[in-house]
């Protein structure tokens, strides 16, 4: 045996490899060898264990390279720019247990070769660029794998019905657990035959990825025949129907993803029995009814609830504040209603930012270079992303895009571990909480559309790690605090307001409040009265004045009454004199027109 892992290696793998008669096992993994794989590795007839993965490999393998090694079995190669011609019709010499060539070049045939492995209980051969139909004989074969994972390719076609059902799963001790994986594929039709056949295949099965395919029709309801499942993936695809019952008989299920389809009805009761349930995802489909308060009472290991762009309606459950967990929340795009509970502090696991427990995390299982994490769709910083290995550090509220009213409530400013937070498109009312500034994590804050009023608090300039804000389109008013970071938005961050100072327009003293006083309740009503007495003194004293000034002479001087009352007369004869003219010519005028 030679043991290279990791040993720093690099150049090309010399051709005298075919005289090492006698050895049985090469790991040359994890090191930087380049160029092709020569062809005399055919020749060590005794090799049972070959492992080139993780290398600088490229070039062809073919049938040739594999000529002589009858005892082979295992073989790993992947993380390599290998490209694999083999001929359609090559019977391998060797039956292989353990197979690995992810992301090696395969396609776009699908290797006809592998229906000959008889013992292969672990076959990896994701993102291999295959385009093409599952052959009906490799479909037959599936029971037999401990782990299967084609994902990332575009495989085609639909699940037929298994001539075998019966044949027994080859069980072996993995530290992964396992795993059927079909994801990132062009699968369609219905997958019936796959989940209702084969009890002895399905009840050793733990992660089941069917994602990002075209599978339709209803979710069949025989989840009863997986009892050891711990992570299911249906989302993106195109079922409909309702929820199966069943799907609460999977009492060992950590992970359950159905996104992205078009689901509908409620959420069956029988969910409740799923009690150490990590992560549920069932945004973007059609669900409606309240959202069950028995998820707060139940989930108590909850950690990702994802009920985004369905139809519920009705408040938002005091019973949610018991997940301590929680890491994320997403029930945005509903028509959900009422006040946000003060209670939402109890969110602990987003009051902290330390990840430092991995038993805490949503995390499932890894072995060598293989891990089984979960993933999510979350919208922040206004865009659409996609998590996965770092998902346990991410913390996230969004309940944009629904009805909910009131005020913001201040303990939500507790949760100092929150890393984005959409209340927008909500009716919400009254100020931005003044304490804000202490969720120094934030990353993501929008408040969009609403109608939120007062100022600005003083303290988000505090918020250092700000790099989006959206206030846009609320009641706010006076100037934007000035820091670094709030001047490095755009103008429209802050539309929509009376809002002044940079990045919009300098402030005017109309756009400048007086402070309110430290009970909350400000002098301005008071001043405004003030101002209000000043004027009227003022316009009665002018009116005194000027009256006085006025007709004071002509009541004391006799004289001075005679002549105005004489200039008054004079200019009331002329002015009607004057018309009187301007009536006669006009007469005249058209007189004379009248007789042409």
């Amino acid at each position: 045996s030679l043991f290279l892992r990791r040993s720093q290696f690099y150049g090309h793998l010399t051709n005298q490899l075919g005289r090492f008669k006698t050895l049985r096992a090469l790991d040359l993994s994890n090191n930087t060898v380049n160029g092709p794989i020569p062809l005399s590795l055919g020749q060590i007839a005794n090799l049972e264990y070959l492992d080139l993965s993780n290398n600088k490999l490229n070039g062809t393998v073919s049938e040739i390279h594999f000529l002589n090694l009858t005892q082979l079995l295992v073989f790993r190669a992947h993380g390599n720019s290998l490209v694999f011609k083999i001929n359609p019709n090559w019977v391998p010499p060797f039956q292989l247990a353990f197979l690995e060539l992810r992301s090696c070049h395969l396609g776009p045939r699908f290797p006809l070769w592998l229906q000959s492995q008889k013992k292969l209980y672990y076959l990896d051969i994701s993102s291999t660029r295959i385009s093409a139909k599952i052959p009906r004989g490799f479909w037959n074969s599936i029971f037999q794998y401990d782990y299967l994972n084609v994902s990332g390719n575009q495989i085609y076609g639909g699940v037929p019905k298994f001539d075998s059902p019966s044949v027994p799963l080859i069980t072996t001790p993995s530290l992964l657990g396992s795993i059927f994986d079909l994801s990132n594929n062009a699968l369609s039709g219905s997958i019936f035959h796959l989940i209702c056949q084969g009890e002895n295949f399905s009840k050793n099965i733990e992660f089941l990825k069917l994602s990002k395919n075209h599978f339709s029709e209803d979710i069949p309801d025989c989840w009863m025949n997986w009892p050891r499942l711990r992570m299911l993936n249906l989302g993106n695809n195109n079922f409909t129907g309702s929820l199966p019952m069943s799907i609460g008989a999977l009492n060992s299920l950590m992970s359950l993803n159905l996104r992205n389809n078009r689901l509908s009805g409620i959420i069956p009761t029988s969910f409740r029995n799923l009690s150490i349930l990590k992560a549920l995802d069932m945004g973007e489909n059609e669900l409606v009814g309240n959202i069950p308060t028995w998820i707060g009472e139940t989930f108590s290991r909850l950690m990702i609830l994802n009920l985004r762009s369905n139809k519920f309606h009705g408040d938002f459950p005091i019973q949610l504040c018991r997940l301590g967990s929680l890491q994320i929340l997403d029930v945005a795009y509903n028509s959900l209603s009422g006040t946000i509970p003060r209670c939402i502090n109890n969110f602990s696991a987003m009051a902290t930012t330390d990840s430092s427990d991995p038993n805490s995390g949503i995390f499932y299982a890894s072995s060598g270079d293989n891990e089984i994490v979960e993933d999510a769709l979350l919208v922040t910083k206004g865009f659409l992303v996609e998590y996965n290995s770092i998902l346990n550090l991410v913390r996230s509220i969004d309940i944009s895009k629904n009805n909910f009213s009131g005020e913001i409530p201040v303990e939500v400013t507790n949760l100092q571990g929150l890393q984005s937070l959409n209340l927008s498109h909500n009716l919400f009312t009254g100020r931005i909480p003044d304490n804000i500034g202490v969720m120094r994590s934030i990353e993501s804050l929008d408040f969009s559309a609403n109608q939120l009023s007062g100022q600005i608090p003083q303290s988000m300039s505090n918020l250092s790690f700000l790099n989006y804000l959206n206030l846009s389109n609320n009641n706010l008013n006076g100037e934007i605090p000035s820091s670094t970071q709030l001047q490095s938005f755009g103008a429209s961050s802050f539309a929509g307001n009376d809002l002044c100072g940079a990045p919009l327009s300098n402030c005017t003293e109309k756009n400048i409040l007086i402070p309110e006083d430290e009970n909350g309740s400000g002098n301005e009503d008071d001043d405004e009265d003030g101002v209000d007495w000043l004027l009227y003194i003022s316009m009665a004293l002018g009116f005194v004045v000027g009256f006085w000034c006025f007709i004071g002479p002509l009541l004391i001087k006799r004289r001075w009454r005679y002549k105005y009352c004489h200039f008054l007369d004079r200019l009331w004869d002329g002015c009607f004199v004057r018309k009187c003219y301007q009536i006669f010519h006009v007469c005249t005028c058209v007189f004379y027109v009248l007789n042409q």
